[in-house]
């Protein structure tokens, strides 16, 4: 009796089912990433904020905290990948840096009178890439409280809306 000589195989065959595998673990690292992150700023703060549930439980490209006169802290890699912008480059700045002819003066003042009065919110803008070009974000934000129930920072999780 002939016996067929035995191949090794990998645990799949399609490479292709196996790179969505890895593609979705890269985003569950990049996303725990963030998280670990931000736990560090909670501590350093004492923010009353469960940032692991709110990150776990929503989606967003790109993450960027700033104090409570807006400039900014600290951005993920979304932010950098979304923009064009770095951290280093976006550090101390306020958020406006982003925004450019087409972004509604109107949505501005909805943005500073939901950061006036402390509330968690959402809200579309346009925006523009490091690079000029216009693209239209979803922002979602959470004013950040510490023990005394002060708001100390605010936490944007953005996500590009493509028309």
């Amino acid at each position: 009796m002939k016996t067929k000589p035995h191949t090794l195989q990998g645990p799949l065959k399609c490479w292709d089912i196996y790179s969505m595998h890895l593609a979705e673990q890269a985003i569950k690292f990049t996303k725990q990433n963030d998280i670990e992150i931000l736990k560090t700023y909670k501590n350093k703060f004492s923010w009353s904020f469960d940032v692991e549930t709110i990150l776990t439980n929503n989606q967003f490209e790109a993450l960027v905290l700033t104090g409570l006169t807006q400039e900014i802290q600290w951005v993920n890699k979304g932010f950098t990948k979304m923009t064009g912008y770095s951290f280093k480059y976006a550090k101390g700045k306020k958020p406006h840096f982003l925004q450019g002819e087409k972004t509604s003066s109107k949505t501005l003042n909805n943005i500073r009178s939901y950061l006036k009065s402390g509330v968690h919110f959402k809200e579309s803008i346009v925006n523009y890439r490091k690079n000029g070009e216009m693209y239209h974000c979803s922002i979602e934000v959470y004013p950040l409280k510490d023990g005394n129930n002060k708001i100390t920072h605010l936490l944007a999780l953005e996500n590009e809306i493509r028309l």
